[in-house]
């Protein structure tokens, strides 16, 4: 067989193999509630983060989440510290994630946003902006934070 042919057939017999829902492989599983329940499962991981709630960043994330921020990679606890203990210290990070790519299948999405906040002492705000970027898995009937990725915007124009 030729190895285009081979390949084709390989690809065919594992996408019949994975038990995924039908028309999933279409991305049938795509659609405006499922692109909102995603845009809603970032936000509420962006909400954990801004109230300290420990509960909340639990349920908005996987038990082996991860970031990359400020060229480190980042536990969930880890992330969850240091921003715990920037508020402590009265530092303020406001986040606006702005529109988002998406691509959603019945397990799986990935979002892509610029957010465009702020952070510094109360009356000394400095506008900061960020491109970030996730992945997220599906669990039961809600989408969870697997992966973040942030990285300071380029301030040039």
């Amino acid at each position: 067989m030729r190895p285009l042919a081979t390949l084709a057939l390989l690809s065919l017999t594992s996408c019949q193999t994975t038990g995924l829902p039908a028309g999933s492989l279409a991305n049938g599983c795509d659609n405006p509630a499922a692109r909102g329940a995603v845009r809603q499962a970032v936000q509420s991981f962006y909400d954990a983060l801004r109230t300290d709630d420990a509960a909340a960043f639990q349920r908005a994330t996987t038990p082996h989440f991860f970031a990359y921020e400020i060229g480190k990679r980042y536990t969930g606890q880890e992330l969850r510290d240091i921003i715990a203990k920037d508020h402590a210290d009265g530092q303020i990070i406001n986040w606006n994630l702005g529109p988002m790519t998406m691509h959603v299948d019945c397990t799986v999405a990935t979002a892509a946003w610029e957010n465009n906040g702020s952070s510094g002492r109360q009356g000394k705000l400095k506008p900061r902006a960020w491109l970030e970027s996730a992945v997220l898995r599906r669990q039961g009937d809600r989408w969870v934070m697997t992966f973040l990725h942030s990285t300071p915007k380029d301030p040039r124009p």
